[in-house]
Parts: C-alpha cells; structure tokens; sequence
C-alpha cells in the first residue's frame, strides 16, 4: 500500500494542514485520524494489526469457546489461526495485491482471484502445521478416519471456505481503501487545480485596467506641461502615482473596506476632474454604518470608468456621476450612475459588446467567483437620461468576511 504515498501526502500538504483521507474533516479527534492515516504505510500497519485483533477477539468469544470451551487451549487455537492470517496477508497477499491494483480491471482479477486460491490453501496448510506442533496430530487422524483417506489435501479442504472468506473480505478491504485514497488524492488535485484557476483568473480580472484611462492621465499630462502648468501636472502625477500605488499594491485575493476603496475611488476621480474640469461633478453618498465592509479591491471602478468613457466623454457640459452604498439588511447594496445621453432602453445589451461591456462584465465575473450566487449585479436606465451599474453583495465588516 506504500505507491504513490508520497504523491498523496505532498497533495494533503498542499491543500491545507488539516489535509488527510478523510474528507471535510474537522476537530481534533479527526485531525487526529487524519495525521494516523495520511502516510499509507502507517495506514496499513495500523489496520492490519487492528484487524487482526478485532479477529481474534471474536474468535475467542465465538468459535473458541463453543468448540474448546474456556481454557488455555482453546486461546491458543484462536491466537494460531489469527496469526497466520496476520503473517499469509502481510506476506503474501500484500505484495501479490500491490502489484494486482497497479493493472487494469481484466488482469487484477486474473491476478487477485488464483493468488487468492493459493493463499486459502497456504493457510490451511500452515494451520494444519501448526496445529499439529502445538495439538499433536489426533485432529488429523480424526479428520482422514472421516475422509477415509490420508491425502493432504483433501485433510485441509474443510479449512479452504473459511480461508476464501477471510482473505476474500481483507482484499475488498485493501482494494476500497486504496482506490478510495486514490479518488481523494485525485479530488485533491481537481480542487487545487480549480483553486489555482480561480484564483489567476481573480487576479486577471483585478489588473485587467483600461489603458485608455492611462493613456488619456498622461495626455492631459503633457498637454499641461507644453502649457507651462507645471504645478497642475505635478498634481495629476502625484495622483495618478497614489492610485496605481494602490491598485498594484492591493491584493486582488484579498478584500478591503469601503472606506479604503472610496478613498481609491477618490484618487481615481480626481484625475478625471482634472481632465475634465466643469464637465465632470462627483456625488458620493455612503452611510457611515457600511464604511467598515469588506468589498473586493476596486469592484466599483470599471463601471466610474465606463460612465466616463461612454457618457461624461460625451457631454460638453453638466456630466455628473453619484456613487452610492447603503445597507439592507445583512446586504450591501451600491450603485454607480450617471446622467449620460445615448444610454440603451435595454442596457443589459452592453454586457454582449466587446467594447462597451468589457469593464461592466469584468465586475460581474469577479462577482460570481468570489461570492456565486449570494451576489447581484444588473443594469438599468435612469430617468430622464442616464445609466445606472447596481450590485448587490453580502455584507461583511472586517473579520466576519469568508
């Protein structure tokens, strides 16, 4: 039982510390189950001899006593046979196994079922052996009187059903135990697999910034440099520093508060005034109760810039964007708006272009990974102009988020 036990065990350590073959395991009498059955090798000493043991218990208190009644001899015929089918299955069933399981279906039994025969057979055999030492060989004669006949092997025929039924019952045994682990093992790597996906594609969604807002902040850069507005540039490069410091910086796997991410959002905004001075007016209206609330890093920016791009870019004057976050319930509700022209009677169209809606469905991807159906996100027009980003996520203040 001891191939691929490095492989299992560098997979358990992998996942988690309280890894192990029992899945979804928690507490300390499991972790301590765990920590005994993780090494295969452990595994099959610990089973083998508990096996064994559970054996000779039974057999004390069942075939022993009806048979012998209660004395020494008949402790010792239960302690015999238990022993010899301790040493036939940690002899020869084990490696004759190991190499079993490691074919396909068709030639394990063509391997699993002769070498099953022939071990029912040793045993009988040694059990005659033995008894024989330790009884004398009455039992035997008794038994060839009955028979009437003096071949070996027609003397330890009586012993071969129980033999099959015993190493027939400890193969199924060490088969199931061993294609279970290698199903845990394999669901093991799926999930880490899956883990790691999840997570690259997390953190490609968070870095998946539009150039265009890059590209336009040092436009408007150089244009204010070539007009000898240093102190005005000078700004804009100190905000633009501190927003990407934080979007680069921030843990695209990890979450952050509400209050953090205004302030980012904050950054990013200013920026934009800059460019577009009295064309652009922010309104934020965040309860003070939700500041504290755990929200993935920057979820809100792909929809400020797409009202920007797509609507503010638009008007020559009057654009305004309002960002709103409010409790409900042990949900927190937000909202980016604007009051754009050209804004779709069906915006949630936008989510199919391959312009338009690339930074709207980059915030409904990253919604549905990090928190699946528990999250809501949608789209609506905003009378009498205007287009309206609403998601809806649980609530979680700092410690409580999952």
């Amino acid at each position: 039982m001891e191939k691929n036990e490095r492989t299992f065990m560098s997979t358990a350590n992998i996942t988690t510390p309280e890894s192990g073959p029992f899945i979804g395991s928690t507490g300390r009498a499991n972790h301590w189950m765990n920590w005994l059955f993780a090494d295969k090798g452990r595994m099959f000493w610990v089973l083998q001899i508990a096996g064994w043991l559970g054996f000779f218990i039974l057999h004390v208190l069942s075939v022993s006593v009806f048979v012998g009644g209660r004395n020494p001899d008949s402790i010792l015929y239960s302690l015999a046979s238990s022993l010899i089918g301790f040493l036939t299955t940690s002899i020869l069933a084990r490696p004759g196994y190991r190499l079993a399981r490691s074919q396909g279906p068709a030639l394990l039994l063509l391997i699993a079922l002769p070498l099953t025969i022939v071990m029912a057979v040793a045993m009988g055999a040694m059990k005659a052996q033995t008894f024989g030492y330790l009884f004398g060989n009455e039992w035997m004669d008794i038994r060839g009187a009955r028979f009437g006949s003096t071949n070996y092997l027609l003397l330890i025929l009586p012993d071969l059903p129980v033999n099959l039924f015993l190493l027939g019952s400890w193969a199924g045994f060490y088969f199931g135990i061993n294609y279970y682990l290698n199903l845990r093992n394999e669901t093991q790597r799926a999930v880490l697999a899956a883990r790691l996906a999840d997570q690259a594609q997390l953190k490609m969604l968070r870095y998946q910034l539009n150039p265009h807002f890059l590209f336009n902040t040092l436009n408007a850069i150089s244009t204010l440099v070539m007009e000898q507005d240093g102190k005005q540039a000078n700004r804009m490069i100190s905000q633009l520093s501190a927003f990407l410091r934080y979007s680069l910086d921030s843990d695209p796997l990890q979450k952050t508060s509400l209050e953090e991410e205004v302030r980012a959002l904050k950054l990013y905004l200013q920026i934009e005034e800059t460019r577009f001075a009295d064309r652009l007016n922010v309104k934020f209206d965040v309860e003070d109760d939700v500041l504290k609330a755990q929200v993935p890093s920057l979820i809100l920016q792909p929809a400020i810039e797409n009202a920007i791009k797509y609507a503010i870019a638009k008007m020559e004057a009057g654009g305004e964007i309002s960002i709103t976050a409010k409790r409900d319930g042990n949900r927190l509700c937000m909202q980016v708006c604007d009051n754009g022209p050209d804004a779709p009677e069906e915006p949630e169209k936008l989510l199919q272009t391959s312009d338009m809606g690339v930074g709207l469905v980059n915030m409904r991807d990253r919604l549905i990974y990090l928190y699946q159906e528990r999250a809501e996100f949608s789209l609506c027009p905003v009378d009498p102009q205007g287009l309206c980003v609403a998601l809806t996520i649980p609530l979680e203040m700092k410690g409580q988020a999952k």
